[in-house]
């Protein structure tokens, strides 16, 4: 019985991510696409409720909702009657990398909801070593390898509905299909790079690529050490080539993170196996992430006092100071 497949993304039905995703899953899967009916970049998990009304209508490619890339699963699910074994959001236009990203991007956004609501879920993102954070324009042959990526994942989707690793959600990272590394891709399992950080820019009087930002300093400019930013398209672009030292507000003080002017130098110090170096290295990056977020472990239930007591944190666990 061919598998069924729901299809969605956040750049909108009209583009080549997404169309480049249906062809190369349907050709073995019975795929439906439900995507929003507009650009949606950026917009995390969020939904629609209350007094929002949710219109969508059909169209050749499948349904076009009025909403977000969550509201499209859940469309699919309750307005559509829609069973699929697998939800696949993307293909994103641009990278989707880094801890701090999954809850902006609404490539993973889209994925989250699925795994909220008991379906396993593959993110799929696009990114271009020869034009980072974003490139310029894509075409339809630009995602060739995201494609059959997308589809090598949902066929490892097995009989009871399990994603491999164990995972609720896998945010996948792909290099276009020109990319030198593509030909023969190394899939590595990565988990999203840790380290965001934040500077102040003040447009006129700053020079966010000077030697503070570079040197990662801690003064005024920022914390130091920056990581992985999030969704080209959704994040902050920078570097060199991608206007990270231009005004872009008219005074006052803007927020921008570090990450494209590293990624785009392929300046990175993180260990493999995150996401961000895979990325810089050409690699097709799998990170399997689970929908809970939670990290209690067979902590989960117990009680404890915090009245006198200072709480230690090992590995991951609370113990309390004494035990």
């Amino acid at each position: 019985m061919t598998r069924e497949v729901l299809l969605t993304n956040d750049d909108g039905i009209d583009a080549a991510g997404i169309r480049a995703l249906l062809e190369a899953l349907s050709a073995e899967y019975d795929v439906t696409v439900v995507a929003p009916a507009t650009n949606q970049s950026g917009v995390g998990g969020n939904r629609s409720w209350w007094e929002t009304t949710v219109e969508y209508t059909e169209r050749d490619l499948g349904y076009a909702v009025e909403g977000t890339p969550a509201d499209c699963v859940a469309v699919a699910e309750v307005a559509l009657e829609l069973e699929p074994e697998v939800v696949v959001s993307g293909c994103n236009h641009g990278p989707n990398i880094g801890a701090h990203v999954l809850g902006q991007s609404g490539t993973v956004g889209a994925a989250m909801e699925a795994a909220f609501l008991g379906t396993p879920a593959i993110a799929v993102s696009l990114y271009d070593r020869g034009n980072l954070p974003i490139p310029p324009t894509v075409t339809h042959d630009d995602f060739a390898l995201a494609g059959r990526v997308a589809r090598d994942l949902v066929t490892r989707v097995d009989d009871e509905g399990r994603l491999p690793f164990g995972a609720d959600v896998l945010n996948v990272n792909v290099p276009a299909a020109d990319d030198e590394a593509a030909a023969d891709p190394t899939y590595r399992v990565t988990e999203p790079a840790r380290g965001f950080d934040v500077i102040e820019f003040h447009p006129g009087t700053d020079a966010a690529g000077g030697d503070a930002a570079d040197e990662g300093s801690t003064g005024e400019n920022g914390t130091g050490g920056g990581d992985a930013s999030g969704t080209a398209g959704d994040g902050d672009p920078g570097g060199d080539a991608s206007g990270f030292d231009e005004r872009r507000g008219e005074m006052g003080m803007e927020l921008r993170d570090r990450f494209w002017r590293e990624f785009l130098r392929g300046d990175v110090a993180d260990d493999p196996g995150s996401d961000r170096r895979a990325t810089v290295e050409g690699e097709v990056s799998v990170s399997p992430l689970s929908s809970s977020r939670s990290v209690a472990g067979d902590r989960v239930g117990e009680t404890f006092d915090v009245a006198g007591e200072t709480l230690e944190i090992d590995d991951g666990t609370l113990e309390a100071a004494g035990e």
